[in-house]
């Protein structure tokens, strides 16, 4: 069944096509629900076992696990509904910034944990934002200021390794702290959102336990102009227990789905897979992808920063997409900036495909890149990618088709 809304097709049917089944082949390759499956059928010893599924991933993985080990219960966080196997709670948690569906969801994930029978193992199903829809603050950090702190840094265009940090030392969750609430050892199954950087990393390590770095913490805050009143800093550097390493299994991430949808392209053109992971503002890694891009199709993964300068509907991937078409203008390219979980911002969309026709369809960007709009703008030219949460998530791909070589 086709993911994509096939509007996105009309202003090159032939070539869009094309594209839209490389971005289906790189999604293939990270299904959660078959990754997750596959990789218990290995390692699981069997028994009875609780899962604790949290992220965009999550009921993906959760209907996995269920296929090959023996439930007894356990809790699936993520940021929308899906089915999930009978014998586990359902909830839906806020995202991108933590609420209060996010905090009912953190005592309840806090609750299961604690009360699971010392026989049972228990396995952790982690993907991208489990940040957000599981949260539970320290003790003295009140909900208003942890929304108030994400907020300012996802405004402020901060790192996702930045968010985290700041987010271990905020929460009684993160940084191995869901382990320490169990009081034993959770091994942790992960669909990664941050290529191949440290799984931790991923909704911020809620199983692995992170060395303590308040000072780091209080350093991103205090760039980006957060006050922190003497409550907030004891909270931040309260002493955590100890707690054993778990066994980490990675079971994808976006070089994966890079990497099939790049096969997926025909085998008569010039490929490249892009040798570096898009990170930082969004502007410049846009200039150094279509400098340093090969002479035909390259393809890249990441996730880039985007400081929100206004009130409009967009997200990192459209804004990124309305930059390149400016850029793409009187040209035979395409470019693709595509959301792998299926969701923009607040684009209303997974990204967009844009090609040299896209700003003479649309009118001038620069208003609606200066108010955060390119969402309303590529709805109004047909460029936006549609489709439904994948149930997986592993950053944003970029794609480059030139449709004649590089100037040398």
């Amino acid at each position: 069944m086709r993911r994509f809304g096939e509007q996105v097709l009309a202003a090159d049917p032939l070539r869009r096509a094309k594209v839209v089944k490389w971005l289906e082949a790189g999604l293939d390759a990270v299904d959660a629900q078959r990754l997750t499956r596959e990789a218990l059928s290995r390692s699981h010893p069997g028994g009875p076992t609780i899962v604790i599924a949290l992220g965009k991933a999550a009921p993906a993985m959760a209907r996995g696990a269920a296929a090959m080990v023996d439930v007894i219960g356990g809790i699936c966080v993520s940021d929308h509904l899906e089915p999930v196997p009978a014998m586990l709670r359902s909830m839906v948690g806020d995202h991108p910034v933590p609420g209060k569906a996010s905090f009912e969801a953190g005592a309840a994930v806090v609750d299961t944990v604690i009360n699971a029978p010392r026989d049972a193992r228990i396995i952790a199903l982690i993907s991208g934002g489990g940040s957000a829809v599981c949260e539970s603050p320290r003790p003295g950090v009140g909900a208003e200021y942890l929304d108030m702190v994400t907020r300012t840094l996802l405004r402020g265009g901060a790192s996702i390794e930045e968010l985290n940090l700041v987010r271990g030392h905020l929460s009684s969750i993160k940084c191995g702290g869901l382990a320490r609430a169990a009081g034993r050892v959770i091994d942790t199954f992960v669909i990664s959102d941050v290529g191949r950087a440290d799984p931790a990393v991923v909704a911020s390590g809620p199983t692995i336990p992170a060395p303590a770095d308040p000072i780091g913490a209080r350093d991103v805050m205090t760039r980006h102009h957060i006050e922190i009143p003497p409550s907030i800093w004891e909270a931040m550097t309260i002493e955590t227990g100890p707690v054993g390493q778990p066994s980490v299994t990675l079971l994808a991430d976006g070089l994966d789905a890079a990497s099939a949808a790049l096969t997926a392209a025909p085998s008569i053109h010039q490929k490249w897979l892009w040798g570096e992971w898009l990170g930082g503002e969004v502007g410049s890694c846009l200039n150094r992808f279509l400098a340093r891009a090969g002479p035909e199709i390259t393809i890249g993964v990441g996730e880039t920063v985007v400081e929100v300068t206004g009130s409009g509907t967009g997200g990192r991937n459209t804004h990124a997409a309305l930059m390149a078409a400016k850029r793409l203008a009187g040209t035979d390219d395409l470019f693709v900036s595509f959301a792998t979980d299926g969701v923009d911002g607040e684009s209303g969309s997974a990204g967009a495909i844009v090609d040299g026709t896209t700003i003479q369809r649309g009118g001038d960007p620069d208003q609606a890149l200066a108010d955060f709009d390119s969402g309303s703008y590529l709805a109004r030219t047909g460029d936006l990618l549609v489709c439904p949460p994948t149930g997986t998530n592993v950053a944003d791909l970029w794609i480059l088709w030139r449709q004649r070589p590089a100037a040398t």
